[in-house]
């Protein structure tokens, strides 16, 4: 299921980034053509600033208005005033390089392209022919023509284009998986290489406490008695629980390992189904006190009465493993023991019904960087030291669409805070 939508997350999102690009384009190639617009009739503008003026003479002249000197210049070009015979009756900026007098025939030419490498725009009005010109290599202008085979071959193309679209974005969909596998593989070696760490402390204490167990046995007694080593049940009894201690932890570990790989990777078969949460909680809570917990550690559950037939939607073995996770946190930071309490309290909102389930200890607590690495652990591939089973807890309430929030309480202990949502019906 996990795979599924990451896989569809990365083709949602591959085909947001193609609109995207496509409506980018859309505006610059808008942008462009009306820039090209206001270019094709500046020449009309510049037309409209030309006045006529008829002298008392009789001689007719023709003044720029200020507006229009102020626009050619800022296109660093020139304007002159063709006649119907092809001779300039005025100018303003003109090359001195261009002739002033044109045939019917340069006329066509320039109307439609270049003066002698200058861009022009021209312009009919009733004193004649204005024309624009802009620097040269500025403006580029040339009509595109194209055979009717040609629109064809684009009609029948573009079925073509569409296909290639299509595989190349498979393409992309493809490589995109492949890094995201690629990803998770160095995910992966790092866990391994995390949990290794953390076996390795518990490991050297069962071994060694193993030694020393098979020196200590009445077979070994003439052996202890060479050595001056006094045979103590109660020393083999001690030692022979630290082993089991340890060997539940180190059970716990490869547990915790493979439910969060299942998780991350998608090959678990979680099921959310209704579940009475009062009933799984206390009975992991019985379960890990038949587990023989020491009394140094004392374990209370409280429910709100109102609460005592709460279903909700989820996996049960999940939410044991949470419970489970935060109780040893609690037991394994503070070996010298601690009063553990389990609640779950309903708090009031208009829109939600709002359930909160908190696990919280008297111990030691956490520092303030543990609290950040806590709430970090879910954001990041790399594992910090004793957070495997921390991170757990995030990816199970993930799952289950919860919120987490980890802080030390008012007596100095941990607490973790978890919020069950659902919409008042």
């Amino acid at each position: 299921m996990r795979r599924l939508e990451n896989l569809i997350k990365y083709i949602v999102l591959t085909i947001g980034t193609l609109i995207f690009l496509m409506i980018a384009d859309i505006f610059v190639l808008a942008h462009i053509s009306i820039n090209d617009q206001e270019a094709s009739v500046s020449a009309r503008y510049v037309a409209n600033c030309l006045e006529k003026k008829i002298e008392e003479s009789g001689d007719t002249n023709y003044i720029l208005t200020q507006d229009g000197i102020d626009y050619v210049d800022a296109h660093n070009g020139f304007v002159f005033l063709l006649d119907n015979d092809g001779t300039v009756l005025w100018e303003y900026r003109m090359p001195k390089e261009l002739p002033r007098q044109y045939t019917i025939e340069d006329a066509v030419k320039f109307s439609r392209y270049y003066l002698q490498d200058y861009p022009v725009y021209t312009h009919i009005t009733d004193n004649g022919i204005v024309v624009l010109g802009t620097e040269k290599g500025k403006i580029w202008k040339y009509t595109l023509t194209y055979q009717g085979t040609t629109i064809t071959a684009y009609v029948y193309a573009f079925p073509i284009m569409i296909a290639v679209n299509i595989v190349m974005f498979i393409f992309v969909t493809f490589v995109t998986l492949k890094h995201e596998h690629r990803r998770r593989e160095m995910e992966r070696t790092t866990w391994i290489a995390g949990v290794s760490h953390d076996i390795r402390t518990p490991l050297s204490l069962v071994l060694g406490y193993a030694d020393e167990i098979l020196h200590l046995l009445p077979d070994s007694a003439e052996q202890n008695e060479e050595n001056n080593v006094p045979f103590s049940t109660n020393g083999i009894l001690h030692r022979a629980q630290a082993i089991e201690d340890q060997a539940v932890r180190i059970k716990n570990l490869v547990v915790n390992l493979n439910t969060e790989n299942k998780l991350s990777y998608g090959m678990g078969s979680w099921k959310k189904e209704k579940i009475l949460l009062p009933a799984v909680i206390r009975d992991t809570i019985c379960e890990m006190m038949n587990r023989n917990m020491d009394e140094k550690y004392d374990i209370s559950v409280s429910i709100s009465e109102e609460l005592e037939q709460l279903y909700i939607k989820g996996d049960k073995e999940l939410i044991k493993r949470l419970l489970e996770n935060l109780i040893n946190n609690a037991v394994i930071h503070n070996p010298q023991g601690c009063k553990i309490s389990v609640s779950l309290t309903m708090q009031h909102s208009p829109i939600f019904k709002k359930y909160a389930l908190e696990l919280s200890d008297n111990g030691c607590g956490v520092s303030k960087k543990q609290l950040r690495r806590f709430h970090s652990l879910r954001k990041t591939n790399k594992l910090p030291e004793h957070g495997l089973g921390i991170r757990l807890v995030r990816q199970i309430a993930d799952f289950h669409h919860w919120r987490v929030r980890f802080y030390n309480n008012e007596s100095g202990g941990f607490s973790c805070k978890i919020y069950l949502l659902s919409f008042r019906l």
